[in-house]
Order: structure tokens, then sequence, then C-alpha cells
């Protein structure tokens, strides 16, 4: 019988801008690092999940992806195509801007971010006040940073989806869980002149200032919020990229998987069941149940972002 849950054991990555929220809200890595990300699931070559259980154990990721696409629902990317992080900003973040796959021979990066335990006064930068490619390149030439960017505030739970072209940044201290395409290109165009080693960080801002679009447009995004049985859902965004919900679970929820899921537990702790089969689960827990479960169950009390691939690189096995 093939596997029906990958469990994944992943790293932790070192940032600028980390700290140990994301240590001590999970009781995982090394409470002396200052942890920026958590590649909570990952096929990505610069921070690879293993696989810790079952027929697969010891297998990264990736490789299990590559020589195993019934597990995938004859997934047809050709590698794993989501990057799920959790990551910690105590530090403004370097503002970027990321290409897409046509602009970066299939690395492009479209990614949502939740955001968790922010504090207050916190804002992100989102999008620009530039007009045309021109103007924005001068006023990038002339350091026009607080009139240029727009910021605004975030709080707890909200939620974005940024597309390539569109510049983002934080300004803040904040968790979050990020979903994204497996890529880990980025065009940074501002770092607010830090030094590392006593040397700034390199800066793409030609690159940047060919990928971002001009003017700025806010993309859309209509989450909806369904309560049932005790059970909050909320479906935020089904697109090209991915797809991404939410459950807010205090009593049993059962879903359907039509292609694999990637399973992440933000916070609390219970039970996963596929057939009849029991499995512990809790905070800080990144799984895949692969496409040879139809549905499977979470119980307990917790809160659980679910993400998938877009359908249509997906041919159903069943």
């Amino acid at each position: 019988m093939m596997d029906k849950v990958l469990f994944l054991e992943s790293p932790m990555i070192e940032k600028l801008y980390g700290g140990h929220k994301i240590q001590d809200s999970f009781g995982i890595g090394d409470p002396s690092k200052k942890i920026g990300e958590y590649w909570v699931i990952s096929g990505h070559d610069h921070g690879l999940s293993v696989i810790i259980n079952g027929t697969y154990k010891s297998q990264t990721l990736k490789d299990v992806y590559a020589n195993h696409r019934e597990l995938f629902a004859k997934d047809t990317h050709d590698k794993f195509p989501l990057l799920i992080k959790i990551n910690e900003v105590t530090k403004p973040v370097s503002v970027q801007v990321h290409p897409n796959d046509d602009q970066s021979s299939g690395e492009g990066k479209a990614e949502c971010c939740l955001f968790l335990n922010v504090e207050e006064g916190s804002k992100i930068i989102r999008g620009h006040t530039a007009k045309t490619k021109a103007e924005l390149k001068q006023r990038i030439e002339n350091n026009e940073w607080d009139t240029l960017l727009v910021r605004k505030p975030v709080h707890d739970e909200d939620f974005i989806f940024t597309p390539p072209g569109i510049i983002h940044g934080i300004e803040g201290k904040l968790m979050m869980a990020e979903v994204q395409q497996s890529s880990d290109m980025t065009y940074r165009l501002y770092d607010y002149d830090r030094l590392v080693d006593g040397k700034p960080r390199e800066l793409h801002v030609q690159q940047a200032i060919e990928v971002t679009t001009v003017p700025h447009q806010e993309p859309e995004i209509h989450p909806v919020t369904t309560k049932q049985d005790g059970n909050t859902h909320i479906a935020y965004v089904d697109n090209e990229f991915f797809q991404i919900d939410r459950y807010k679970i205090h009593s049993q929820e059962t879903l359907n998987n039509p292609m694999y899921s990637c399973v992440v537990i933000l916070a609390g702790q219970g039970t996963l069941t596929i057939d009849n089969t029991d499995y512990p689960v809790k905070a800080g827990m990144g799984m895949i149940i692969t496409s040879q479960a139809k549905n499977y169950t979470l119980s307990g009390d917790m809160d659980v972002l679910v993400s998938q691939p877009p359908k249509r690189a997906v041919t159903s096995n069943r």
C-alpha cells in the first residue's frame, strides 16, 4: 500500500530580521539562533524537507516527488510546486519584488502571507506611487523612498496575495505563514542602507525595475468564511498558483483530498485520521496528504493551513 501521509523534518534558516518566536511557539530548533524562516514544506534545493516516516523515510521531498508522482496525483510540474514557510520578522525586511516564470526561466514567485502575532504599529509596504517606468527609475535613483513606497498597517489575521511584479516589504515585528511558488528568486530594491560584515547587501535595482508592475495594481482576493459544528473554514484563494484554505478546528473536520494536500499545524494539537489510522499532530508540524488518500479527518483543537497546487497541472490517478 502506498504511503498516504508524509511527515516532514524541515530546515530553520537564520536571517538578519529573525528572532526566537518560531522556536518558542513550536518547541523546535536552536533557541540561541535568530531564525527568520522555517521552511515547513520544501522541495527547494536551498532548504529541503526530509521524510521522517514510512517507505520513504530519510529521503528528501524533492527526490520523492521526482521519483514517485503516483503520490502526487501525477502532477506535471517539473519540481515540487509549493514552498510553505513560517517566518518571524523583528527588523525591516528588504523592499523587494519577484519576477514571473517568463522573466526568470521558470523561477517565478507568487506568494500569499497570513499574518500572525503582529505587534502594534507594524506596517507592510505594498506597492508604489510611480505612474511610469521612467518615473519609477528616477525616483529610485533619487532615493525618494518615503514618498515612492506605499505603507499600510497590518494586523493579526490579515491575509494578502502578492503576485509577481508587486513591490512589497515589512516594517515591524510579527510572525507569518507564507505559501509561495517553489522559488527563492527575489530582487532586492532597497535594504535600509544596512551593512553586513561592514558591507551593504547586494541590490538588484535594474532587475527589480524591469519586473515591477507600473502603475501598481492591487490584486483582488475575496476570502469566504463559513462556520459549521464549531469549526471555521476560510477559503482564501484558488488561482493559477495555489489553493489555500484555513481551518480553525474545535471538534472534527473531514476534508476531501482530490489531488494532494500540504498541511501545516499553525497552533494547537489533535489527531490526523486516514483510513482508520490515527496520527498525533501538533503546532509546527508539516505533512503532505498524498493522492493515495481520498480524504482525511482532523480532530482536536487546532489552527490548520491547507495548501494545494493549481488544478491545471495535475492529472488525477483515480
